[in-house]
């Protein structure tokens, strides 16, 4: 039978693998908007653009304030995107670990932690 110490760091070593868990899908989530788009736009977990994809000649059938708008639209609803898909998978975080098991509650900072845990939306 595993004494208390290691029930602890069995179930904080389970917390860290979850937490490792969602930082790879993070470094591995990328949004694009729609491939219908006139500008196709691709961010990646951590809300940076990694790529831009412009019909040739769009920027001079455009003007320029006409192309810039059409620029920051496109950025703006997928950068909205990949909050969204962030958010799921935050959810998916919490879900996990919001309701925290029983040996893991019985530690004397267990619901500190977990009330932060609830807190995060």
């Amino acid at each position: 039978m595993a004494t208390r110490t290691e029930q602890m760091s069995s179930m904080l070593d389970r917390l860290l693998e979850t937490v490792f868990e969602w930082e790879d899908k993070v470094n591995a989530f990328t949004a694009t908007s729609d491939i219908d788009d006139e500008i196709v736009i691709t961010h990646d977990g951590r809300g940076r653009l990694i790529g831009c994809d412009i019909p040739p000649g769009l920027q001079e059938q455009l003007s320029v304030e006409e192309f810039e708008e059409a620029m920051n639209e496109a950025i703006a609803k997928n950068a909205q995107r990949t909050y969204d898909g962030i958010q799921a998978l935050a959810a998916e975080f919490r879900d996990k670990w919001a309701n925290v098991p029983e040996e893991f509650a019985n530690h004397p900072v267990a619901a500190e932690f977990s009330a932060a845990l609830r807190g995060v939306s």
